[in-house]
C-alpha cells in the first residue's frame, strides 16, 4: 500500500476531527498530537520528553507534544496545534495536516483526574526541523514498526486507587512509553493495525 493509501485509510478509521461532544464543564478539556511521518519504508511517531519540574505530575515522562486549552483556542484541534507548536518550535498549523481525532482518555494520576485529554492524529513531513522550548528535554521519532511488534510491548498490572488497571508499556532505547501516553498509542493502532499492514 503506497504513503496516499495509507493516508487515507487511517483517515477512515477515526473520527473527523472537531466532531466530538463538549467533555462537560467540571472537566478541564487538553489535546495532544500524535504525529505519524514518512520514514523509508516505514512510519514513524513522534513523542516528547518532557523536562523535570517538581510539581508536574508528568514530569520527565515520554508524551504526545499537547496542553490544556487556553481560551484564545477556538477548538481543541486548535490547542492541539497551539501545544506541539510552542513545544517543539514549529508552525504546527501551515506543517501538519489532521487525518482525524480519538475518543476522549482521562489520567490515572489522582492529582490531574480532572484533564480530559482529547487525541488527534496527523501526519508531518519528515523534513520539518523542531526547535524545542523548555517544556521538552528531547524528542525522538519512533518506527511503527518497532512500536507494533510484540517484544517491545507488555501489558502491566497496576493498582490505583484500590482499582487495578491495564498500563500499556511500550519500550525504545532507554526510553518506556507508558501511562496516558501507552493507552493512547494502544488504542491507536487499535484502531489502524491493518493500515500498516499487521
Amino acid at each position: 500500500m503506497d504513503s496516499m493509501n495509507i493516508r487515507e485509510e487511517i483517515r477512515k478509521t477515526l473520527d473527523p476531527p472537531g466532531t466530538s461532544p463538549d467533555p462537560g464543564k467540571d472537566l478541564l478539556p487538553s489535546a495532544v498530537l500524535v504525529m505519524l511521518c514518512e520514514r523509508e519504508r516505514d512510519y514513524g511517531i513522534w513523542f516528547i520528553k518532557r523536562t523535570e519540574y517538581r510539581d508536574d505530575a508528568f514530569s520527565g515522562h515520554v508524551a504526545f507534544p499537547g496542553g490544556k486549552k487556553k481560551q484564545s483556542d477556538a477548538t481543541l484541534v486548535d490547542t492541539a496545534l497551539r501545544e506541539a507548536g510552542e513545544e517543539l518550535g514549529f508552525d504546527a498549523a501551515k506543517e501538519v495536516e489532521i487525518l482525524g481525532e480519538m475518543d476522549f482518555v482521562r489520567p490515572y494520576t489522582p492529582s490531574v483526574r480532572r484533564y480530559v485529554v482529547k487525541p488527534f492524529v496527523a501526519i508531518i513531513d519528515g523534513g520539518v526541523e523542531f526547535v524545542p522550548n523548555y517544556e521538552v528535554s528531547e524528542f525522538f521519532c519512533v518506527p511503527v514498526s518497532h512500536l507494533i511488534d510484540p517484544k517491545n510491548r507488555e501489558v502491566r498490572k497496576r493498582k490505583r486507587e484500590g482499582v487495578v488497571i491495564d498500563d500499556y508499556m511500550f519500550a525504545y532505547r532507554n526510553h518506556i512509553i507508558w501511562g496516558l501516553t501507552g493507552r493512547i498509542l494502544d488504542e491507536f493502532f487499535k484502531k489502524t493495525s491493518a493500515c500498516f499492514g499487521s
